[in-house]
């Protein structure tokens, strides 16, 4: 999660989402969007923001509102894997695959999926050459949780609140990353391992040039080690080679370092965190303005009773009330 920029507005509007998307486009120096992805809750104004600042952005949709909004009518517990294989299926085939099994449990259900337009919300028909798979806006829910006690104080003191947070998370990752050995970062290297497990489910037959061909389980796909390419399609979403394209790699040589993407690299991690945030001094040593001071806009009431925490789904565990007793030695008042 790295923090790009924030803003304070009073309403949530096209107005002001064409406001910041213009400001953020211009720093940014987005152009017309080509090879930007941006991924939003679906909200109108983000909507027409884009596609008016970055056309040519990919502009995706968060498949956990899709399936909130899926699950309404069909809310069995059995059925949320098959959603979530059909909005993480790297390609068509494996789509159409996994909408089938999606059929065979609810022929409604598998209807309404394609009437919520998977172009946006599906990896099968994700552009490529961003290196971002990306489903969900999990890590925006992750910021609004970061910021939730921010949130309560007044405008000036929330606002110096959320950049000490950002100044302090900016040290760590730079104290952390200096720690690293490895020339990819852990968190990859992780899921690169689970990857390089699956492979051994993975037999590929070479062609005797670059190309492969690779049985895994009962589906078949073609690798092309020159290009980079799978017929999976992951490899191309993610800049990761999939468990078919490792068990080609592993067929010509025992080096996977010429084969992932280079942002994963730890020396691109240290080089996006060496943009450090200014200290500030205290608002008494701040300059003085004899202008007319700015009148805070009236207060809006929303909708309902205002909310503290997120709404949490029917599956998540409660949040906790007590503090746990695992681990505590427990003794009787009475016999001691």
């Amino acid at each position: 999660m790295y923090l790009v920029a924030w803003a304070v507005i009073h309403k949530e509007n096209n107005e002001e989402w064409d406001w910041f998307l213009d400001l953020l486009c211009g720093d940014l120096k987005v152009g017309d969007g080509s090879g930007w992805v941006f991924i939003s809750d679906q909200q109108k104004g983000i909507i027409n923001a884009v596609e008016k600042w970055a056309p040519e952005a990919e502009h995706r949709n968060c498949a956990r509102h899709i399936y909130a909004d899926w699950k309404r009518h069909f809310n069995e517990k059995i059925l949320q894997k098959k959603f979530w294989r059909c909005a993480k299926a790297p390609c068509i085939l494996l789509f159409n695959l996994a909408r089938a099994k999606l059929a065979q449990l609810t022929p409604p259900g598998a209807q309404a999926i394609m009437n919520t337009h998977p172009q946006h919300w599906s990896r099968a028909w994700f552009r490529l050459g961003s290196n971002c798979d990306s489903v969900d806006n999990n890590l925006c829910e992750s910021f609004n949780k970061w910021i939730l006690e921010a949130r309560f104080f007044p405008i000036i003191t929330m606002l110096e609140t959320i950049r000490r947070k950002v100044m302090v998370r900016i040290h760590d990752q730079i104290t952390t990353s200096a720690r690293w050995n490895t020339a990819i970062c852990p968190g990859i290297l992780k899921k690169l391992n689970a990857y390089i497990t699956k492979s051994a489910f993975s037999h590929a037959i070479c062609n005797g040039a670059s190309s492969y061909e690779v049985k895994h389980h009962d589906n078949r796909f073609t690798v092309q080690l020159d290009k980079m390419a799978c017929s999976y399609r992951y490899w191309q979403l993610s800049g990761l080679p999939c468990p078919h394209a490792i068990s080609c790699i592993f067929f010509k040589t025992n080096s996977l370092d010429g084969y992932i993407s280079d942002c994963y690299s730890v020396t691109e991690f240290k080089k996006t965190y060496s943009h450090c945030l200014e200290p500030f001094e205290g608002m008494n040593n701040w300059p003085y303005d004899d202008r007319q001071p700015l009148n805070a806009p009236g207060y809006i009431k929303m909708p309902g009773r205002p909310r503290t925490e997120r709404r949490r789904e029917p599956t998540e565990a409660p949040k906790a009330t007590r503090m746990s007793k695992m681990g505590t030695k427990i003794r009787c008042r009475q016999c001691k």
